[in-house]
């Protein structure tokens, strides 16, 4: 079930669980930037579903009808 929330989360928000690092060199110029996936947080109530990319980050809060 986490699994089939995981794919609709990554498909339909996947700008919202990318970070960038940017890498820069001694005169503040950017040399390298990265992008890394951030894995998703997954939080089933009795009402609703709540999708965080941190624990301190505002959540995504989905209805159980994509399930």
């Amino acid at each position: 079930m986490k699994e089939k929330i995981r794919e609709y989360v990554l498909k339909n928000y996947k700008n919202h669980f990318i970070k960038r690092k940017v890498l820069r060199d001694s005169r503040g110029h950017i040399t390298k930037t990265t992008i890394q996936e951030v894995d998703p947080i997954i939080t089933i109530k009795k009402t609703h579903i709540e999708v965080q990319n941190n624990k301190d980050a505002s959540p995504i809060i989905l209805s159980k009808d994509i399930l």
